[in-house]
């Protein structure tokens, strides 16, 4: 064995052996080799990247600076990132970008300029530090709510007893009404100032036992007498209904605080309902979805027919401080409060929502005692068929949920198919005559919405056999599309849902 057989071989171990990704590429960028960690790292076969430009692994805008980047260090010299380090953006295989401390080395070696970079995954690290930023954020909230909450009780103190002396002094029960929504409301408030100040300092709710339904009544009827006519306020409940450990003076202000975001993004008017049901987390993906543990819970959905809001909305929506309502119309402290009083009653919420057709917002609680008989829902009922070879196009553009959605699929043994668009899906329809079903969520990017790829496929390719998913309510989508009679399946869905609704639509037909 020479000199440079040992060497490379060597070479090759060290590289096998780093827990870190490391890149070798040429000066044009080309990858000339890339270790396993790489492919850990970035969701690629190492072998196939071989060849390869090294922009594949970044998003787009570093990508479009890179190449520029490198021609401006080979012409002056002058280094950005080689023998210096930094943070930057890495792009997996499924369109995630994630965050990465980028450090590359430069060799030369027979007239060729070769670059080796190596790549730490700094997500953990990134996690930390925002949690670290949402903690300080916290602390800055108890500083700053401490000395306002007890001026405001002090405050609401003489509303309330003002009121109550006033109470006995008017006659009318149409006067004694308002003046009851007046003193509930005025309750309420402080309560809200002591929310305030227990979520601050991340002190304990004190959760008893409380029966849902009646919190839930009460809260309808004061955000009906409340909200202009404009306003279809709707209080769907399950009765009975089990009992839960929660504080009802704070569920009632959880409700209301998100009635009023809800009344918010409908400006003209609109529909809100709130839904009571008992729910069974005993699917691992859905209990994934939700960061809740499995098993039974009682459900509040508060569902609203507004703007919506997209993506990086819905992920700062809990966070303190953030609000998208003007200065002075919001503290961005409503939704935080709602949060961490629901979190310390060891429950869990989860917000859905879509541009055009509103939000979702659930709190789950478990339930005390024995699990409650479950009612079944139609697609309950129906016996689970295991797949026959079929071809099922996945269409979801967010990449997690497709990931997780082909994993469900091939797993109850569907040959699966996917994309992020519903242009993308169209022109797979086209090239590909062995699909058996589309499964699409209704909101895509492109020309083509989920319910508008829908309508191409009946008119284009009537066999193929269509399924839509959605987070939003059933009965209000139902009502948007009625004229498609296809049918929906609402997220989050359990694997068994997911599996009677596939066998429902093969079976049809």
């Amino acid at each position: 064995m020479s000199d440079d057989q040992r060497d490379a071989l060597l070479f090759m171990a060290l590289l096998d052996a780093m827990p870190d990704a490391v890149l070798v590429s040429n000066a044009e960028g080309v990858i000339m080799q890339a270790n396993p960690a790489v492919g850990r790292l970035f969701g690629h076969d190492p072998a196939e990247l071989i060849g390869e430009s090294v922009n594949i692994l970044m998003p787009q805008a570093l990508a479009d600076r890179h190449n520029g980047f490198m021609e401006n260090y080979l012409n002056t010299g002058i280094a950005r990132v080689i023998g210096l380090g930094r943070a930057v953006e890495g792009l997996r295989r499924d369109g995630t970008a994630f965050p990465l401390h980028l450090s590359i080395g430069k060799a030369e070696q027979a007239g060729q300029t070769y670059f080796i970079a190596i790549l730490h995954d700094q997500s953990k690290r990134k996690a930390a530090e925002d949690a670290l930023a949402r903690s300080a954020r916290v602390d800055a909230i108890g500083q700053m709510t401490s000395g306002i909450s007890h001026d405001f009780s002090n405050i609401l103190t003489v509303i309330i007893g003002n009121l109550e002396l006033l109470e006995a002094r008017i006659d009318g029960e149409d006067n004694k009404a308002i003046l009851s929504d007046a003193v509930e409301a005025a309750h309420l408030g402080a309560e809200l100032t002591a929310g305030i100040s227990a979520f601050a300092r991340t002190t304990i709710t004190h959760c008893d036992p409380i029966d849902v339904n009646e919190a839930c009544d009460a809260a309808t009827a004061l955000i009906q007498r409340t909200f202009d006519p404009k306003y279809e306020i709707i209080f769907e409940r399950c009765d009975p209904l089990p009992i839960v450990l929660a504080d009802t003076t704070q569920l009632q202000s959880a409700l209301i605080n998100i009635a009023l975001n809800a009344r918010d993004a409908m400006p003209d008017g609109g529909k809100l309902i709130i839904r009571t049901e008992t729910v069974l987390i005993d699917d691992t993906y859905v209990a994934q979805e939700l960061d809740v543990a499995q098993g039974h819970y009682v459900r509040i959905s508060v569902t609203d027919t507004g703007i919506g809001m997209g993506p990086d909305t819905q992920q700062k929506a809990f966070e303190p401080f953030f609000t998208t309502k003007p200065i002075g119309r919001g503290t961005g402290l409503g939704l935080a409060m709602v949060y961490g009083f629901v979190r310390q009653c060891a429950g869990h919420v989860a917000i859905y929502s879509e541009i055009g057709l509103g939000t979702t917002v659930a709190l789950y609680f478990p339930i005390l005692g024995e699990a409650p008989v479950m009612r079944q829902t139609a697609g309950e009922s129906i016996s689970r068929h295991e797949a026959n070879g079929q071809s099922v196009l996945v269409v979801e553009d967010n990449p997690q949920v497709r990931r997780l959605t082909v994993a469900r699929l091939k797993e109850l043994g569907y040959v699966v198919e996917e994309c992020g668009s519903g242009d993308d899906a169209a022109e797979i329809l086209r090239q590909k005559d062995t699909i058996d079903a589309v499964f699409t969520d209704l909101v895509m990017p492109g020309e083509l919405d989920g319910l508008a790829l829908a309508r191409h496929i009946v008119a284009t390719y009537p066999h193929i056999r269509i399924l839509l998913t959605s987070g939003y309510g059933e009965d209000i989508l139902n009502a948007k599309h009625a004229e498609t009679n296809l049918q929906i399946l609402r997220k989050p869905y359990r694997q068994s849902d997911l599996a009677n609704a596939l066998s429902a639509l093969f079976d049809g037909g």
